[in-house]
């Protein structure tokens, strides 16, 4: 008679990888990469970004393994990977429009004395808007957009409601904008995006 191989549930794995356990990552990574790359190049048509939001996902998902409550990966990844590659468009998006800014502004772009001026000048404003913000505030700002936890994740780390975690986020995002509107011309677009 045959033995079947015992091929484990997610939850298994989950549970393992919950104790520092590689194998067992190495498994759950084994089932799910291919389905999140496709995803990344579905969405953009680059391999090189499909692999590098792929394994930023999968890096994520080993940091919080001990407090993460993922229930379903499929889905906790589906999701992973439709906030990385909007956070990405995002960055892309940022960037794009802090150049073409600087171009507008800067009648010599070529001078770097210039543009790192620039860049410096828009770290301080990012500090002041976040220097501008209440702890409590302040905290789930950064476990949001710094150390992108979702909603949930930092309401169960902060013990706070969902609700009052949106409403810190929402009041970050209002302090942001204020300090980097020098820096972003195109309120109206943070307002869809935000």
């Amino acid at each position: 008679m045959l033995n079947k191989p015992n091929i484990e549930t997610d939850a298994e794995l989950l549970e393992r990888i919950s104790k520092d356990d590689q194998v067992a990552f190495k498994a759950l990574y084994k089932r799910y990469w291919k389905k999140c790359y496709m995803l990344v190049l579905r969405r953009s048509g680059d391999t090189t970004l499909a692999e590098d939001l792929t394994q930023s996902i999968f890096v994520s998902l080993w940091e919080k393994r001990r407090s993460s409550m993922v229930r379903n990966v499929g889905a906790y990844l589906a999701a992973a990977v439709r906030f990385q590659f909007i956070s990405y468009l995002k960055s892309q998006f940022h960037e794009d429009t802090y150049v073409h800014h600087l171009q507008r502004e800067q009648s010599d772009l070529q001078n770097p004395v210039e543009v790192s001026m620039r860049i410096k000048e828009l770290n301080e404003a990012i500090d002041k808007g976040v220097a501008m913000m209440p702890p409590k505030t302040k905290t789930v700002y950064t476990l949001s957009r710094t150390e992108h936890y979702s909603v949930k994740e930092i309401a169960r780390k902060l013990n706070l409601s969902e609700k009052a975690v949106e409403y810190h986020i929402t009041q970050s995002l209002k302090m942001m904008r204020l300090a980097l509107k020098d820096f972003l011309p195109i309120a109206l677009f943070f307002r869809e995006i935000f």
